[in-house]
């Protein structure tokens, strides 16, 4: 028998360590994450569209941020929830190198907005009176540019996961497919995929990583040396909510990738704990962030609010 007929087409997903017995809580609670996800998600966007003075670049970047949340938690949250309420475990090779593929694409697209973002600060902040020449239509033709180079080099990573052998264990250690728990089952194939994975994930996110600490380390040298009272206020509410984000998003990816490289000294909860700060919980910070920090969405939402009290006792 050769090693394609010992290959395997299925796979098992762990889900929830040491979870056996409280599939309904687990459930509850993933339906209700998903559902707080579209809901704040959506109310950002809705927010952005509605309201005309966040109609600004800064604000479609962060809207296009709360889309991309969206699809990120719908690519991993509806598989969970099949597997605790119809005990669908199992997931095929195309299935799960497809929602790896969006996994990271979804990833290296906030990457990409988090720079923009970090961009759009900068020079509204550090350059204010060339803030009114950005044209949010190159800015936006930009970000699509390079998500677009960034995600065809991981299409070339998913086509050769497909073409790779299984014929060891499995069972995926994970409550959704990434490249690492995946690649790690193969016994042949992947030396390719994983020469151009790793590195490429590097050279992603140290560039982009570096390019956003340089742009607030000169927001916050601008607003310490030469901002005055509310300017400086101002100034530093907004980084401050932009680099929460920021710490949470690049932090959990340098852990999403290091427990992969030497998965030896990691255990199986924390792996799964990474996993869902990483592709699922934080959807779900990065609206509440923005929302509790930015003072022009907070209002706006407060404004919202006070619309539908108003509609309820009419």
């Amino acid at each position: 028998m050769n090693d394609s007929a010992l290959s395997h087409i299925e796979f098992v997903l762990q889900g929830v360590p040491n979870g056996d017995g409280h599939e309904l809580l687990i459930f509850i609670s993933f339906l209700l994450v998903y559902m707080v996800i579209i809901a704040a998600n959506l109310t950002i966007m809705y927010l952005v569209k509605t309201e005309t003075k966040l109609h600004g670049p800064m604000y479609y970047l962060l809207c296009l941020l709360a889309g991309i949340d969206i699809v990120l938690s719908s690519v991993t949250i509806p598989k969970i929830l099949a597997m605790y309420s119809l005990q669908s475990m199992v997931i095929s090779l195309e299935a799960c190198v497809t929602q790896m593929f969006f996994v990271y694409c979804t990833a290296l697209s906030e990457s990409t907005l988090l720079v923009a973002m970090a961009y759009d600060r900068y020079v509204a902040i550090c350059q204010p009176f060339n803030y009114h020449k950005l044209k949010l239509h190159y800015v936006l033709l930009a970000v699509a540019l390079i998500i677009f180079l960034r995600a065809m080099c991981f299409v070339a990573v998913a086509t050769l996961l497909t073409q790779a052998t299984y014929c060891g264990s499995n069972f995926i250690q994970n409550c959704y497919c990434n490249y690492g728990s995946l690649s790690k089952l193969a016994c042949d194939g992947v030396t390719v995929s994983d020469a151009i994975t790793y590195p490429l994930s590097f050279l992603i996110t140290l560039p982009d990583s570096s390019l956003i600490i340089i742009s607030y380390f000169k927001i916050f040298k601008v607003a310490f040396y030469t901002g005055q009272g509310e300017a400086r206020t101002k100034a530093l509410n907004t980084c401050t909510s932009h680099c929460c984000v920021l710490i949470l998003f690049y932090t959990s990816a340098l852990f999403e990738f290091t427990m992969y490289l030497i998965p030896s000294i990691f255990s199986p909860e924390l792996h799964f704990v990474v996993a869902v700060t990483f592709a699922i919980f934080q959807p779900i910070f990065n609206p509440i962030i923005y929302g509790v920090r930015t003072k022009e969405i907070r209002k706006s939402f407060l404004k919202l609010l006070g619309r539908g009290r108003i509609a309820d006792r009419s």
